[in-house]
């Protein structure tokens, strides 16, 4: 066998061994990728279910506050406004508080899913 036929073996396998370097590290990629996503639209998912009980629940308390407000004012209709301005009040203190309520913790939870070993996130 010839220098020439080696060198044209030892390259073809080289070429092989690199594309298939490629190849594997592409399926890891996408294996990353998808474990992601699953694991983003799981928290979803979990936090909508949680919403979604939280909002009912919430729901019967407020009906159940406004009824007890009128029982004690004697107005059925104050007790639904009372409740309604505590919810206005709530409502312009979570838009104030907002950027540390809701953006930090977005942010946070993004940089968290995307580089896990990334924990020194600068507080502001």
């Amino acid at each position: 066998m010839s220098n020439k036929e080696s060198l044209s073996d030892d390259l073809t396998e080289i070429k092989k061994e690199i594309e298939s370097y490629v190849q594997n590290r592409i399926d890891l990629t996408k294996l990353h990728v998808a474990e992601d996503l699953s694991r983003f639209t799981a928290g979803v998912a979990v936090r909508l279910v949680l919403f979604y009980i939280a909002f009912f629940i919430l729901l019967f308390l407020s009906i159940a506050a406004a009824y007890a407000f009128g029982r004690y004012t004697n107005s059925t209709e104050l007790g639904f406004i009372i409740v309604a301005g505590a919810y206005l009040v709530a409502g312009i203190i979570f838009y104030l508080l907002r950027g540390i309520l809701i953006n930090k913790p977005i942010i946070q939870s993004f940089i968290h899913l995307f580089f896990p070993n990334y924990s020194n996130y600068d507080k502001e």
